[in-house]
C-alpha cells in the first residue's frame, strides 16, 4: 500500500509539471504588449494661417498621438501652448514647401519635435492631418 501511494504521488506530480510547461510553453503570451496610442485633437477647429512671402493661406486640421493614457489632462492646460507652436511651425512655410511632395511627412516631424521640446516631454510620437488645404 505504501508503494502504491507514492507511486500515485509521483504521477499527480508529473502530470502537473508536463500540465504547467504545455501552459507555458503553448499558451503564455511572451509578446511585448502593444504601444499606447491615444489621440488628443487641440481645441479649435482648423489652424488658418498665412504662408510666408505669399498672399495664399494655408488651413490645417491637426490630431496630436501620444503614447501614453494620463496626458489629456496636461494636454488640455498645455493646449496654448501645443496651439502656438503649431501656428508658428504652420506660418513659417512658404507656398513652395507647403505644396511640395513629402511636405506632409516632413512637416509631421518638424511638429513632433518642436511639441515635445515646447512641452518638455517625449510623448508626442505621430501628427496626422485630418484636412491640409492651401488656397
Amino acid at each position: 500500500m505504501n508503494k502504491k501511494l507514492i507511486i500515485i504521488i509521483a504521477l499527480v506530480v508529473v502530470v502537473l509539471g508536463v500540465g504547467a510547461g504545455l501552459y507555458f510553453f503553448v499558451f503564455a503570451d511572451d509578446s511585448e504588449p502593444p504601444e499606447v496610442r491615444v489621440e488628443y485633437t487641440p481645441a479649435g477647429e482648423f489652424f488658418t494661417v498665412n504662408l510666408r512671402g505669399s498672399a495664399r493661406v494655408l488651413r490645417a486640421g491637426v490630431v496630436l498621438v501620444v503614447n501614453s493614457e494620463d496626458l489629456e489632462e496636461f494636454l488640455k492646460e498645455n493646449n496654448n501652448t501645443i496651439r502656438d507652436t503649431i501656428i508658428f511651425i504652420l506660418r513659417n512655410l512658404d507656398e513652395d514647401e507647403a505644396r511640395a511632395p513629402g511636405s506632409m511627412d516632413i512637416l509631421r516631424e518638424r511638429l513632433v519635435t518642436a511639441l515635445n521640446e515646447q512641452l518638455a516631454i517625449d510623448n508626442v510620437v505621430e501628427i496626422r492631418f485630418n484636412d491640409f488645404v492651401v488656397a
